[in-house]
């Protein structure tokens, strides 16, 4: 697959995430919704991989791989998940919209890559439009505190698993790497829905089960095969930069669906977020400029 096509998918389906997780937790519990995602995302990508004849490596690089990935994988959703229960759909995919900047952090303490100047210019860009955004509690609800740091949480994890599954990860074919990461992520999950709650959500409506579904088949497999695609062809920060498309998106797209509010300070805090990645990401705007200029040359 071109990787634009990839990259583009990755960007369509991760704008709808964000609704999706909130209207699938709408109707049962945090671990519930993610066990079924995450349980039928596994069967669907190790079927897929029958279908398609593909084989599931089991070597040491392999099991390294879907180790790493499938637990950032289930500890990251599990804070998103229980963070989506308390904010909207729309200041999630924000929150995740900080996930370059802490992926850089990341690759700074693990690789030892130096930020630059404009670098650390957009890293606080990104914490003082976080801070607008926390200074907007009364109009995002009384429990928006709990929302924003499971969120948060997510994506330091999620970043984490990021940088960890470049440098420590194998060759492992994508869609494989995606049915092991998931697969993983699925025991995980199971255990914890069976530890924390065990109680089948009887009360879950339609919507609810259509989420977990698009989460599993389209969030999951499609989305993560892509992913994982895109982390060995590209730079990981290049990966990142999709989330400078999504939270603006997942906004509109929360607001147009399920009539989200979004407040002033929402939108402020956004815009300075948005700004922030922008000024981050100077350097690989420039070198996308320079390779397109060489090869239209």
């Amino acid at each position: 697959m071109p990787t634009s096509f990839a990259y583009l998918g990755v960007v369509l389906v991760w704008s709808t995430t964000a609704l999706a997780i909130r209207w699938s937790v709408a109707g049962m519990s945090f671990t519930a919704a993610l066990a079924a995602r995450m349980t039928l995302g596994a069967a669907l990508a190790v079927l897929l991989l029958l279908l398609l004849r593909r084989p599931l490596p089991f070597d040491r690089a392999a099991r390294r791989t879907y180790l790493i990935a499938g637990l950032a994988m289930a500890l990251s959703m599990a804070c998103t998940y229980f963070g989506a229960r308390h904010i909207s759909s729309g200041l999630m995919a924000v929150l995740f919209g900080l996930s370059p900047l802490i992926t850089a952090l990341c690759a700074t303490s693990l690789i030892g890559e130096r930020p630059g100047r404009g670098q650390l210019a957009g890293m606080a860009l990104g914490l003082a439009g976080l801070w607008l955004i926390f200074g907007d509690r009364v109009a995002l609800g009384p429990e928006a505190h709990l929302g924003i740091a499971g969120g948060l949480m997510g994506v330091l994890l999620q970043a984490l698993g990021a940088v960890l599954t470049k440098r420590h990860g194998g060759d492992t074919p994508p869609l494989a790497t995606a049915a092991g990461a998931l697969t993983v992520s699925a025991v995980l999950s199971l255990a914890a829905w069976a530890l924390l709650d065990g109680q089948w959500p009887s009360a879950a409506g339609v919507r609810s089960w259509g989420a977990v579904a698009y989460l599993a088949a389209v969030g999951s497999v499609l989305a993560m095969s892509l992913y994982y695609l895109l982390i060995q062809r590209l730079p990981t920060a290049h990966v990142a930069l999709i989330t400078l498309i999504t939270p603006v998106t997942a906004l509109a797209l929360g607001h147009l669906a399920d009539g989200e509010a979004v407040s002033a300070g929402l939108l402020s805090g956004t815009a300075l977020i948005v700004f922030g990645l922008l000024v981050h990401q100077l350097p690989l705007w420039k070198q996308w400029a320079d390779r397109l200029a060489r090869e239209t040359e």
